[in-house]
């Protein structure tokens, strides 16, 4: 075969084509060079990520670790703490129990027992308390005395003085009977006889009575053996919890239906509003007006 040879102006065009694929090569190439740079910066920014995580998760556990062992410390040291303050409560407890061992069972009930006595009898038996009477006056000698062999002299009856002016009637003071006392109890005598279980006297008559039942009282409370019976310190806590649980209560509300009887403002038991009115009430149209003879 023959071929036919290419002339110079078909040479040109692909001379020029052949170029700009080298050139489009180049820049392709550049482009994948630029792309392994930012691939390769990209491995290196996520490298010092991972490396940040690493170490603000080491930096976490350390500070979880820490204060673990702080709350560690502080549980025992509130555990210690707790000891003590039990071992401290329990040589208190001991050393009251045996001061309290040491006392006369039940002394503050006949202490007790002997103020209400004692107050019973001065105020309202007047036993207690000594007239002028018999208070024993003792003379004090005085020796050397400059006043002796003067006597005492009297402005009406002497000379000596000038009187000048109108003389003073004499005032006789007639002298005031004494009242007979009358008997009072104060809240807190009744508190005390009811922590000793007796009945507080009502009248003077009773004075002497319940003198008498504070004595035997004293005396039984002297020959009960130590915890055999509630001591006033014990009836004292049982009246506040009483009193702390009815004033705790929820109050109930009344029913107002009584017997199954509905409101109405028919009934008696409400006045009526005018003298006349609708037929409901005029039931109680007359309440309250007096009733006119026939």
């Amino acid at each position: 075969m023959l071929y036919k040879r290419k002339s110079m102006k078909e040479i040109i065009p692909s001379k020029k084509l052949a170029d700009s694929e080298s050139e489009t090569k180049e820049k392709m190439q550049k482009l994948f060079n630029q792309k392994d740079s930012f691939r390769a910066k990209i491995g290196e920014k996520l490298k010092e990520r991972d490396q940040l995580r690493a170490s603000s998760r080491e930096a976490n556990d350390k500070w979880y670790d820490y204060q673990r062992a702080v709350k560690a410390q502080r549980k025992i040291k509130f555990e210690e703490e707790k000891k003590q303050r039990d071992e401290e409560r329990l040589a208190y407890l001991k050393e009251k129990e045996e001061e309290e061992a040491k006392k006369i069972p039940y002394e503050e009930e006949m202490a007790l027992c002997d103020y209400l006595a004692d107050y019973l009898n001065r105020t309202y038996l007047d036993s207690g308390k000594k007239s002028s009477n018999d208070i024993d006056e003792k003379e004090v000698e005085v020796k050397d005395d400059p006043f002796a062999g003067f006597k005492p002299m009297s402005k009406k009856s002497d000379e000596v003085f000038l009187k000048l002016g109108k003389q003073k009637k004499t005032r006789n003071r007639v002298t005031k009977k004494k009242q007979p006392t009358t008997f009072t109890l104060n809240v807190d005598s009744f508190e005390q006889f009811g922590l000793l279980n007796l009945s507080p006297p009502t009248n003077l008559d009773m004075v002497e009575t319940s003198i008498e039942n504070l004595k035997a009282k004293k005396v039984w409370y002297s020959q009960q053996p130590r915890g055999s019976v509630a001591t006033a310190q014990d009836i004292r806590k049982a009246n506040e919890k009483a009193a702390t649980k009815l004033r705790d209560a929820p109050v109930k509300k009344e029913n107002r239906k009584k017997n199954g009887s509905s409101f109405a403002l028919s009934n008696d038991d409400f006045a009526p509003l005018s003298a006349g009115g609708t037929s409901q009430s005029g039931l109680n149209a007359q309440w309250g007006q007096k009733r006119t003879e026939e």
